[in-house]
């Protein structure tokens, strides 16, 4: 089979075996595909809002959160259908309908060889590309995009009580203005542990009153603070936080408005 379709693509690991880590990474290196290794299932989270992929090969037993927990992240928290491949030594039934219930698209069985590699991200790409465009098709026939704030938690946690959502949307708006400072300041600083402490208290702002797109870009700047990676982008990041929640704002006031 030929492994042109692979050629562009950006591909994530995660594998905690160091073994395993070199021999699949020997084998990617055939495809054409660019790739980085994630040592547990934490860290191919950290990469996955950091960087864009194009699929996900998922080791199943893995320390600090394993194969299945980090897919349920991906899929419920994150909210990306990226295609994810669980690499395991099960080859029951039983295992397979836990990797589909858990939002795997398919699977592979270690070891692999090049054929079985080939063969697998091939059906798992073109299923992929032809499930994106078909849901691509219906958003634009049924202008079902998803709204720029969810407030379903708040919705949840309320129970109609208007006056508590009210409060809890007030006391946002009154609170983010002064956390983007914090990180406007620490980012001239160039404190990056005050950046990356400040950022993730953003994020946990960000958790009932949902914003995903500024979510994912504060804890970006989260983990590159962190890590002291990627610190070139910071500047772009943090104005664009400014930005996005400018657009955060008159969506809320609207919100209020109903109340």
């Amino acid at each position: 089979m030929k492994n042109d379709f692979l050629k562009g693509k950006r591909v994530l690991i995660a594998e905690d075996d160091f073994v395993n880590q070199k021999l699949i990474a020997h084998s990617m290196q055939t495809t054409g595909a660019e790739f980085d290794i994630a040592g547990n299932g934490r860290e191919a989270i950290e990469l996955l809002m950091m960087g864009k992929y194009d699929l996900i090969m998922m080791d199943i037993n893995m320390p600090e959160m394993d194969g299945f927990e980090a897919t349920k992240y991906i899929r419920q928290t994150l909210k990306t259908q990226i295609p994810i491949i669980a690499m395991t030594g099960w080859s029951s039934k039983d295992e397979g309908d836990k990797f589909a219930e858990v939002g795997m698209n398919g699977s592979l069985a270690k070891p692999f060889g090049l054929d079985a590699l080939y063969k697998t991200l091939h059906e798992v790409l073109i299923e992929h590309v032809a499930v994106t465009a078909s849901v691509q098709e219906i958003k634009e026939e049924t202008n079902m995009d998803k709204p720029l704030v969810d407030l379903t938690m708040l919705n949840e946690l309320s129970e109609s009580d208007t006056e508590y959502k009210k409060t809890i949307i007030m006391m946002f708006l009154e609170s983010m203005p002064e956390t983007i400072r914090d990180i406007e300041a620490a980012y001239a600083a160039r404190d990056w542990e005050a950046l990356s402490k400040s950022a993730h208290y953003a994020k946990s702002s960000l958790s009932v009153i949902n914003v995903e797109d500024l979510r994912l870009l504060v804890g970006r700047i989260e983990m590159n603070a962190k890590r002291l990676e990627n610190l070139d982008q910071l500047e772009a990041m943090v104005k664009d936080v400014k930005l996005k929640y400018e657009n955060v704002v008159a969506f809320l006031q609207d919100e209020m408005k109903k109340y």
